[in-house]
């Protein structure tokens, strides 16, 4: 018999029919046994009565929470069970019988507490089990496919970069190095050069998703030591509003399509709602935001750069002067941005880019790019960035290359404001720091 998903079972009442799925809770109440069974769609009340023969009773018995199952049965009516029906078991089948005690408890309200975190982290594939993790990567799936399919919808190209680089895209700094047979190469930190170079090719517009890595000692709730990145890369812009534009209304399409098909299930599930701006993203240079800082009696550095607790401060003080829960901050000093950034012709220490702020933390570095040969060599030549380094990057704008700009963003980082979970740890399917690679614990 072919296998029946527990979100039909609805329309099946009177039928046998065979599920296959996890055992979530189990009830012994000596003659009858109650089983919570689920599965990627839904979970369902399955009973098992001893009267249904000793075998199948005592196979019953024998079964463990977290267990995996394959069982026929026939979907009755039900008016004690919230759903309305549940399943009279016939057959059961263990296809894998879960040990006890399971070495975490499995939690739709999960601890802050890091140790509590680190050991969840320890058995992920255990901890994923629950419905509430379950939700979070199907709204990534959702949230990702938005973003991808608006860029489709906009004539955008997707490219794969390589991962494996012979120079460092950020200038040298924080770069994981590899043994490549008989020479050094590195991890990319992004595709940054990679969609630079697709922009000399004429491609115009392009997207890259994929993973990134960055040789960071951070120990803080929003960074990672590897992460995937949505990258984009757009030509012929006259400012780099353009991009900031772009952004902007690929932001509001993919919260769009979030809302619509998860709206209510993230209220439900993690308290939050998915709100679509309607109004544009307010602009805030970073000299504003400072006195803005200061004028809330918040101590900060006269230095172009944000504390987290600077950033979440000025989201507050943003959504209440302006109502938006978004905000592009702009005019950082160009010393404290990447050397391919373009400078302000104006203000020539300060640089063409932007930082998009979403409830008080940064998601997306955006810029347009410096696409002039020589100005683009001075501003690495005023970084002490070495010219032979940085060679074949140079190449591509020696022939060519039209005014572009573009952004990245961290989808975990996203998710993490999304859904306003406490750390992009929780975001992530298996998160990499300094202290854990993989699922395992360093010293």
């Amino acid at each position: 018999m072919k296998r029946t998903l527990l979100i039909e079972l609805k329309n099946k009442i009177g039928d046998e029919v065979r599920i296959r799925g996890i055992v979530e809770t189990i009830r012994d109440q000596g003659k009858i046994i109650f089983f919570i069974i689920k599965d990627r769609s839904a979970s369902v009340q399955a009973v098992c009565w001893i009267g249904n023969g000793e075998e199948l009773f005592n196979t019953a018995k024998k079964v463990t929470t977290e267990s995996i199952v394959d069982v026929t049965g026939i979907v009755k009516e039900a008016k004690q069970v919230s759903a309305g029906y549940e399943l009279e078991i016939k057959n059961l089948v263990v296809d894998s019988l879960a040990q006890t005690p399971l070495p975490i408890v499995i939690e739709e309200e999960h601890s802050d507490n890091l140790t509590a975190l680190n050991k969840r982290l320890d058995y992920r594939w255990i901890d994923l089990r629950s419905k509430k993790n379950h939700l979070m990567f199907e709204v990534a799936t959702t949230m990702t496919k938005a973003l991808r399919d608006y860029c489709l919808e906009n004539e955008f190209t997707e490219i794969q970069a390589p991962r494996i680089i012979s120079a460092a895209s950020e200038g040298g700094a924080n770069v994981f190095e590899v043994k490549y047979f008989d020479r050094k190469a590195y991890l990319a930190q992004s595709p940054q050069f990679h969609k630079q170079m697709a922009m000399a090719a004429g491609f115009e517009r392009v997207f890259n998703v994929g993973p990134v890595f960055r040789a960071e000692k951070s120990f803080t709730t929003r960074h990672l030591t590897e992460y995937t990145s949505f990258d984009v890369e757009m030509s012929y812009i006259d400012s780099f509003k353009d991009v900031c534009e772009f952004e902007e209304s690929m932001i509001k399409h993919m919260l769009k399509e979030v809302k619509e098909k998860y709206g209510e299930t993230i209220k439900d599930v993690f308290g939050v709602d998915v709100v679509v701006p309607e109004g544009k993203f307010p602009f805030l240079t970073v000299e504003e935001a400072k006195k803005k800082l200061k004028d809330a009696g918040i101590p900060s550095k006269d230095d172009g750069d944000f504390s987290p607790e600077e950033e979440r401060a000025i989201g507050e003080i943003m959504q209440k002067e302006t109502g938006s829960e978004f905000v592009f901050m702009i005019d950082y000093p160009h010393r404290q941005r990447a050397f391919y950034h373009m400078k302000n012709s104006e203000h020539p220490t300060l640089a063409l880019g932007y930082d998009l702020f979403w409830k008080g933390v940064e998601i997306t570095t955006g810029a347009q790019r410096e696409h002039r040969y020589e100005e683009l060599k001075k501003n690495a030549i005023e970084r002490n960035i070495s010219e032979d380094s940085l060679e074949d990057y140079f190449d591509y704008f020696k022939y060519g290359c039209p005014p572009h700009g573009g952004f990245a963003i961290g989808t975990e980082r996203l998710l993490m404001k999304l859904l306003e979970v406490d750390s992009v740890l929780e975001a992530t399917y298996l998160p990499n720091t300094p202290n854990r690679l993989g699922k395992l614990l360093g010293s």
